[in-house]
Parts: structure tokens; sequence; C-alpha cells
């Protein structure tokens, strides 16, 4: 009986070793997808999962004749892709980028009230 387990135990575990690294080895479910044309890059979000989700996006580009530096905060429908952003880059230059892609559950809002607490004084 300890024979047939002794056997066994190198074939299960390297079963059980794959089967733990593919699960790990999935792809994400909300990534950026870059679409390289003649004259533009044209940067998307894609949501593969079954709920909206929220990204926050900070491209840091060289080369690009567009500025887009800002961050980007958007909510992204389930199941669908959305354009984000469109890179120009500049002749004879040569253009890279790179990114912080932050994925939450929800958009949150921020409720922010104004209040004008400066007075102008009365000037004499």
């Amino acid at each position: 009986m300890f024979a047939s387990l002794k056997r066994n135990f190198i074939p299960l575990s390297i079963l059980f070793f794959l089967i733990s690294c593919t699960s790990y080895a999935q792809e994400k479910p909300v990534r950026l997808v870059e679409d390289k044309q003649k004259k533009r890059t044209i940067i998307y979000i894609q949501n593969d999962t079954d709920t909206d989700k929220s990204v926050f996006l900070k491209v840091n580009p060289t080369g690009y004749r567009k500025s887009a530096q800002r961050p980007i905060i958007k909510n992204i429908p389930a199941k669908s892709k959305v354009q984000i952003l469109i890179l120009i880059p500049l002749t004879d230059v040569e253009s890279h980028y790179t990114y912080n892609l932050v994925v939450n559950e929800e958009l949150e809002t921020i409720d922010v009230k104004h209040s004008k607490s400066l007075k102008k004084k009365d000037s004499i």
C-alpha cells in the first residue's frame, strides 16, 4: 500500500504544481490595450469582468505632441473597451511612454462644497 502511494506521490505533486501555476498566470480582467497606427497610438482600457470598474491611469509620455501627463479617472462598464487617450508622436524623435494603472471596484464621488471664507476688506 505504501509503495503505490510513493509511486503516485511525484506525479500527483507535479500535477498540483502545474494547476496552481496556471491559476496564477491568468490574464488580468482589466487591462490597458494599445492600438498603434501609422501616426498615432490609441490607448484603451478593457474590462472583461461582469462588474463596472473604476480606473486611475497616469501616463508618462516622452516624444509625443500632446501632453498626457494629467491623471485620468474613469468608470469602465462591464464587458467593454473604452478609449482613454490618443498619443501623437513627434517626427524625428523616439517616442515611448510608461503608465500606472490602478483598478478599483467602484467610482467614489467626492462632494466638495465651496465656501467663500475670504471677504474683501473695505479700503479706506
